[in-house]
């Protein structure tokens, strides 16, 4: 963790859209006559495992900013 408390570690993450959300999207935006092929079973599976995968991370980061003891911050929060 390079030291780094769990919130700042949350902080630095980058802020993205679940892929299976997007993958969802864009088959419902196909014509519902089209049939999914084979290779797009498998890109929904490898999707949805990565999309677990994220939701697993961030659930594990949650609990670690849970346990974490609170500590004053350096920072004055705007309109204080």
């Amino acid at each position: 963790m390079n030291g780094e408390s769990p919130l700042e570690i949350l902080i630095g993450e980058t802020e993205q859209v679940n892929p299976a959300i997007l993958l969802a999207e864009e088959f419902m935006r196909r014509d519902a006559a089209d049939l999914l092929s084979a290779e797009d079973v498998n890109r929904a599976e490898e999707v949805l495992n990565e999309g677990r995968m994220e939701i697993e991370t961030i659930r594990r980061q949650i609990a670690a900013f849970e346990r974490s003891s609170p500590s004053p911050s350096i920072h004055t929060p705007t309109g204080f």
